[in-house]
């Protein structure tokens, strides 16, 4: 009977230990990683709530495309897929629904096929295997990772978490997240997951993607600047990709209208897509900078009286003394990259959702600045009088720089 126990226990967890050994030993086969910013729209997994009518589908699509968002989290179908294709948007594909005979763990031997059939499709994201809270579970996310890879390993898989719970065993990840909705369950807590992630996103070579609420503020008034709050400062710290929670929540299921929300998160993404290449080519930022605030992420008084302070979970991470880019005026995150042709690039985040900045940084050593242009969609030269430069940050807003020698 032991002996019975320990082969069931070892067929359980050998695709787990053959990742970590992978880890271990060597950089393991992984699929690469994905060329843009992903902005997904999802009806939420586990099951298949997106329309059957194949024509419904190409319409949402069509609907979702307008509005800026590039990839749909559904599960599969041949003409689904084939849909995407039409549209330019690509499938992150649930493995989580058992009803469609595509799961992950529970219907194993189906979703081999699926991703087997799958491999090198140029219209697929990659999958979609977990969302929740890991629990006592991380061995069978590590599983699940190391099946989904076997079986395509042209592709990623997203595995997430609630906060940072049972992140750890995920060494080997392609693309991890998480969900705070910090606006509702604790500002305090945005930047010390952003910071977790970012760390890890360095240690595994992997992107982190993350869960975002729909309704932050107010639909209609304060819930795009939180929403694009949001995003700008998780850019600043190695954001590549966001999931909105949930699609139901913007439109009428019926007609595929937009509500205010769903208006509100299509002027988010109005600001954040046009990036949407320039993102992925930064890689991870190699460090994260903050100035002091004087102002709380809402506009109002600092606690207990304060003139000034660190951002929550920031308190580490100030300007170095001697670092060869210095901040003049402007309260705001930054984080600073090394592009692919070994450039300096910045991507520097409002730290008040509510009203705008003016920026001015000094640096120590010539430099030939530009910054991306979101109406051009090009690099536009800046100007750079004596080692300064000066530009305005709009509320919850964020700009991308390269800074050249």
């Amino acid at each position: 009977m032991r002996n019975r126990f320990a082969t069931m226990v070892m067929a359980f967890l050998a695709p787990a230990l053959c990742l970590i050994g992978a880890a271990a030993g060597g950089e393991p086969a992984r699929p690469p990683k994905p060329a843009e910013f992903a902005n997904v729209f999802s009806f939420g997994y586990g099951s298949d709530e997106m329309p059957k009518d194949d024509a419904r589908f190409d319409a949402l699509l069509a609907r979702i495309k307008a509005a800026g968002f590039n990839t749909i989290h559904c599960t599969y179908t041949g003409n689904r897929l084939a849909l995407c294709r039409k549209h330019g948007v690509k499938m992150m594909v649930d493995l989580l629904a058992a009803d469609t005979g595509h799961h992950v763990y529970k219907t194993v031997e189906t979703a081999k096929a699926l991703c087997e059939s799958l491999r090198g499709n140029p219209d697929l994201w990659g999958y979609n295997i977990w969302n929740d809270e890991f629990g006592k579970t991380g061995l069978g996310r590590l599983r699940d990772l190391a099946n989904v890879r076997t079986w395509d390993p042209t592709h990623p898989a997203y595995c997430g978490t609630y906060r940072t719970h049972g992140m750890g065993h995920l060494t080997s990840a392609d693309v991890f997240g998480y969900y705070d909705f910090h606006w509702r369950r604790g500002p305090e807590a945005h930047f010390p997951h952003l910071l977790a992630y970012w760390k890890w996103a360095r240690e595994r070579d992997a992107w982190f993607y993350r869960w975002v609420w729909t309704e932050s503020g107010i639909p209609g008034q304060g819930n795009v600047n939180r929403g694009l709050y949001t995003v700008n400062t998780s850019i600043a710290c190695g954001l590549k990709g966001v999931l909105w929670f949930l699609g139901s929540s913007l439109m009428n299921p019926e007609t595929f209208e937009w509500n205010t929300t769903g208006g509100d998160i299509a002027k988010v993404n109005r600001e954040i897509m046009p990036l949407a290449v320039e993102i992925p080519r930064l890689g991870n930022p190699v460090a994260v900078y903050s100035t002091p605030i004087t102002r709380t992420l809402k506009d109002r008084d600092l606690p207990d009286g304060k003139q000034e302070m660190m951002p929550p979970g920031l308190e580490g991470h100030a300007f170095p003394a001697d670092f060869w880019i210095r901040p003049e005026s402007g309260e705001f995150v930054m984080g600073l990259f090394k592009d692919a042709g070994g450039s300096d690039a910045v991507f520097i985040a409002n730290h008040n959702t509510y009203a705008g900045q003016d920026v001015s940084l000094t640096f120590s050593r010539p430099v030939k600045a530009s910054a991306f242009s979101r109406q051009m969609g090009r690099w536009q030269p800046l100007t750079v009088r004596k080692n300064s430069l000066g530009f305005p940050l709009g509320p919850a807003g964020g700009e991308l720089l390269r800074l050249e020698k």
